[in-house]
């Protein structure tokens, strides 16, 4: 038996790339490769001029002092700083999707 179903969601659209995402991959970077994590836990600002794995982290002024002022032993508690500080100020992503979808069948 075949069915029609009709899915409607709200969508908003950012032009660009997602906000933060260098900040996303600086840290997933780091979640792969345990010496790139080292050297970001020891030395964020040379971890961000080497880049990972041939790629470049392009950051904002702004993200780069927050990286550079990060604090942890871990990268958990790395990770929880920087999230920490990009919730708590204008740094802060907006979400691509909307909650508010509806669903029609």
């Amino acid at each position: 038996m075949l069915t029609n179903q009709l899915f409607e969601q709200h969508v908003s659209i950012r032009s660009g790339r997602c906000e933060h995402s260098d900040i996303n991959r600086l840290l997933a970077a780091a979640v792969v490769s345990r010496q790139f994590c080292n050297v970001l836990l020891s030395d964020p600002a040379r971890a961000i001029s080497m880049g990972y794995a041939g790629e470049q982290f392009s950051l904002s002024s702004d993200e780069y002092n927050l990286v550079l002022g990060a604090q942890g032993s871990s990268l958990p508690e790395f990770a929880q700083h920087v999230s920490k500080h990009l919730t708590g100020s204008k740094l802060v992503a907006k979400p691509a999707l909307s909650e508010n979808y509806q669903l029609r069948i």
